[in-house]
């Protein structure tokens, strides 16, 4: 198994090697005599505008800190559980033989940086993950209240609208209002004045019946005191002492009754 995939690795090294001999371009297949493409259209399919789907919080599995869990899965039907560290190794091998990467001194400095940097994630990976998350957590603790309170005043937004909504189509219903107010003030200003009318009229009659009650009553005194004056012309000074000389006897009798009846 190692040999076959170090065969195929090795033909595919002389085919994309430019200095083999035999080697060509790919783009030397499209430049062909009589034919130049210009333009190469990648997307054909029309744009899709619905929401992209949210990163994963969490990265997926991965081997060897590096290698994703999925090069193992995709190997081991055909290789089986050592075959992806087999041909890790044998590509190493073969860069080393071949002299694909020399190992120079940048080499174990890159080694040694590389086992810094492990030692450093295994130690203080954790407290930093914490501390990150937590900034994190404060991060999205505030951009969720901003996103709370902009969904509060746009729900306001639109239930003013919506209010504003219905108050528009019930626009007709304050107009026929409206008419029946006017209709109403206009007869009230016709009674009004239909009553102002009728009372200026009867103040006008209530004046020309006093006019000619005061009349009469003038008339009436006037014939009274004509009368009295008549009458009083009309006795002589011999008719007034017969009178008073007839009243007196009168009186004279009337108090002689009444001190008989006292003494009875």
């Amino acid at each position: 198994m190692g040999t076959t995939a170090l065969r195929g690795l090795q033909s595919t090294s002389r085919s994309s090697n430019p200095c083999w001999p035999g080697w060509q371009s790919p783009s030397s297949a499209l430049l062909t005599p009589g034919t130049l493409q210009t333009k190469r259209i990648f997307h054909t399919t029309q744009p899709s505008f619905a929401p992209v789907p949210p990163l994963p919080e969490y990265g997926g599995k991965v081997r060897l800190g590096v290698i994703p869990e999925e090069f193992f899965q995709f190997l081991y039907p055909k290789t089986g559980v050592t075959g992806p560290y087999v041909l890790g190794t044998e590509l190493i091998l073969y860069f080393l033989s071949k002299e694909i990467y020399v190992i120079t001194p940048e080499t174990l400095s890159g080694l040694a940086v590389l086992l810094l940097m492990v030692y450093g994630i295994k130690k203080y990976g954790a407290a930093c993950a914490d501390f990150i998350d937590k900034l994190n957590e404060q991060n999205i603790a505030q951009l969720e209240e901003v996103k709370q309170a902009s969904i509060k005043q746009i729900k306001k937004a639109i239930d003013t609208e919506k209010a504003q909504q219905a108050l528009v189509h019930k626009c007709h219903y304050i107009f026929y209002v409206q008419r029946n107010n006017i209709a109403m003030a206009l007869e009230v200003t016709y009674w009004e004045r239909l009553h102002s009318v009728y009372k200026e009229g009867k103040n006008s009659l209530d004046y020309h019946i006093s006019v000619q009650n005061m009349l009469q009553r003038k008339e009436q005194e006037h014939m009274i005191n004509w009368g009295e004056e008549r009458v009083v012309q009309s006795i002589s000074a011999q008719q007034e002492k017969e009178t008073s000389a007839k009243c007196i006897t009168d009186l004279k009798m009337l108090a002689k009754k009444a001190q008989a009846q006292t003494v009875v």
